[in-house]
């Protein structure tokens, strides 16, 4: 975007959203339409997860799509929108998060990316040597990886009881190393690239069916891997197991479902793959440390 352009973009400092000497605040997609949709920049670093839905993120010159369960971090000054797809067929709703630096590194600048936060004292002995990228993009995470970190976040801040301000910001330094480990694991140089197309391609296809009967043997077939062979990569790669990784999709989606809808919980059995309500609690207590009903009742 050529300079002169730039001083025409809408520009958000610290004021327009930080209240009350807070220098942190959420919201969803939905409470503030005006700008989705409208290239803007603004003072202060914006983590956003995508909810539902799905969109074309301009940042710059540049455009990518961007759907439910992704990940964006958007640095200091940069130009950028969120332009919903309405042909997806599902509402675009997703976090938005605003911080100051200085929220979680007092020796930070007001405008220093979020890159910088790498050499800070707080994360640079965790992830030392990093490559820093000029836009971040995580695709495809699970709604309990992201989406139920953004929801604690989301209820602390506006909710404001006894000590929110802290466990709001031990919520986003969870975030922080989540995404600055996503980010080391993605460049893991001990795969060949072979390797990891065949797992992708495995997680692809996952995401697509997890809700139909789905076995290690039907899911190594796709990629041409033996069984067993594909079990020790998927789980090199990934840290699970292929059936945790399964359950996980399941788990997860009936979380969001539990946040986003108003589905019965036998509904929402089914529709994620559980045949009986048994498989489907013991999954699910096991994954959230709540049952279905207690999880709903939380959010």
């Amino acid at each position: 975007m050529k300079t002169s352009n730039l001083q025409q973009v809408p520009y958000f400092d610290n004021r327009s959203f930080f209240k009350d000497s807070c220098p942190v605040y959420i919201q969803l997609s939905t409470e503030f339409p005006k700008y989705v949709g409208v290239m803007h920049r603004h003072q202060f670093v914006e983590i956003v997860y995508i909810l539902s839905g799905e969109a074309t993120h301009t940042v710059g010159d540049r455009e990518y799509t961007v759907k439910s369960g992704d990940v964006v971090v958007i640095n200091c000054g940069v130009p950028h929108k969120f332009t919903a797809n309405a042909a997806a067929g599902e509402l675009f709703v997703a976090y938005d998060l605003m911080f100051g630096l200085p929220f979680i590194d007092p020796t930070a600048g007001n405008d220093a990316t979020f890159e910088s936060l790498q050499d800070s004292f707080l994360f640079g002995a965790l992830f030392p040597g990093e490559a820093a990228l000029p836009d971040i993009h995580i695709s495809g995470k699970r709604y309990g990886s992201y989406g139920d970190l953004f929801t604690r976040i989301y209820h602390a801040l506006k909710g404001k009881e006894r000590g929110y301000m802290e466990l709001s910001r031990a919520y986003v330094i969870e975030l922080i190393v989540k995404i600055l480990r996503d980010l080391g694991r993605n460049s893991a140089k001990e795969l060949t690239s072979e390797n990891k197309k065949a797992v992708f391609a495995a997680i692809s296809y996952m995401e697509r069916r997890y809700n139909t009967p789905l076995d290690l043997e039907d899911i190594a077939a796709q990629v041409f891997l033996s069984p067993e062979y594909f079990r020790k990569l998927f789980k090199k790669m990934t840290g699970e197991s292929v059936r945790t990784y399964l359950h996980g999709l399941r788990v997860d989606e009936a979380c969001r479902l539990l946040t986003v809808t108003d589905m019965s919980i036998q509904d929402i059995s089914l529709a994620v793959g559980y045949q009986d309500m048994k498989s489907f609690y013991q999954a699910f207590k096991q994954k959230t440390g709540k049952t279905p009903k207690e999880y709903r009742n939380h959010q």
